[in-house]
């Protein structure tokens, strides 16, 4: 056998297994999990305005958002014609407290809560609206990825 066949087979050999080590590392890495977020969206009436801060957020799925009532009365609601498909039987389960669907209770005190958790919420955006203040144009906007 010539000196340059047995070149040429070493360094086939060596290119297999650097890719047959390469794949392996690959593979091997686990995947770390993503840890959800937390999310604050305060509702706020100030200056005789109303206004949800901030009015856009985008989350993952998984994460959790608090609407968080800073001053005012204020509640959470969601229009269903703007919400992606799937997500009103999710909403409705996350909204137990509800005076109409999508529709969650005033809340007066500061300090009160709306929280809704997006684990099984189809990705999209999420259109929703104070009621009380609507007339104001007190409006947000989700968007779930």
């Amino acid at each position: 056998m010539s000196l340059s066949r047995i070149r040429t087979g070493v360094i086939a050999a060596l290119v297999v297994t650097a890719i047959g080590v390469s794949t392996q590392s690959a593979a091997a890495k686990p995947v770390t999990p993503r840890i959800p977020k937390n999310h604050t969206v305060q509702m706020i009436t100030e200056d005789g305005k109303q206004r949800f801060d901030p009015a856009e957020l985008t989350i993952q799925q998984g994460d959790t958002v608090t609407w968080l009532a800073v001053s005012g009365s204020h509640n959470v609601g969601f229009w269903a014609d703007s919400i992606p498909k799937g997500a009103e039987d999710v909403l409705r389960k996350a909204m137990p407290d509800t005076i109409a669907p999508l529709l969650g209770p005033r809340k007066p005190t500061k300090g009160d809560t709306y929280v809704i958790v997006f684990n099984d919420a189809p990705k999209g955006t999420y259109k929703y609206f104070c009621k009380p203040h609507l007339a104001k144009m007190m409006v947000g906007t989700l968007t779930v990825k």
